[in-house]
């Protein structure tokens, strides 16, 4: 079984209005996604990487050309991490393992999460979307963690 087009409708109904766009990155999980894994949650944040620097027309510009926001979405076996640009276009994608995948803050609308190869601060996402990706990641994580060992 493979991410369908029911899971992925269920996500872009979930998306709050005027994000739509994003739609065109949930698609792609589609193609992204192994034949064993099922879709369990989205959420859509400013891609950490993405600096806000410019104070001109033109800068401002060239910054939307860079990938801007990111979709996460939490699978049965995995959390995808798809960049997108301004219009929500999908770009490049990462997988990051749930094994030692780590909640280190959350919030309403922000999150910090500790990954193999380092720590990424989400910003941005939606506070009636986050709340609820959060939880199913932390359920993902908590169950390919090994078990605390007797204090």
């Amino acid at each position: 079984m493979t991410i369908t087009t029911d899971e992925i409708a269920r996500e872009k109904d979930r998306l709050p209005r005027g994000w739509g766009r994003f739609g065109k990155t949930l698609d792609r999980l589609a193609e992204i996604s192994e034949a064993d894994e099922s879709l369990l949650s989205t959420c859509v944040t400013v891609n950490p990487t993405f600096e806000h620097r410019t104070i001109t027309l033109a800068g401002g510009l060239y910054e939307m050309t860079k990938a801007t926001n990111v979709v996460l979405a939490c699978t049965s076996e995995r959390l995808i991490l798809i960049s997108t640009g301004f219009g929500g276009a999908p770009r490049a994608h990462e997988s990051v393992p749930y094994d030692g995948l780590e909640i280190i803050s959350r919030a309403d609308k922000e999150f910090v999460l500790r990954m193999p190869d380092g720590v990424a601060r989400f910003r941005g996402g939606h506070k009636h979307v986050v709340p609820g990706f959060l939880d199913v990641l932390t359920e993902r994580a908590s169950l390919t963690s090994p078990p605390a060992s007797p204090a």
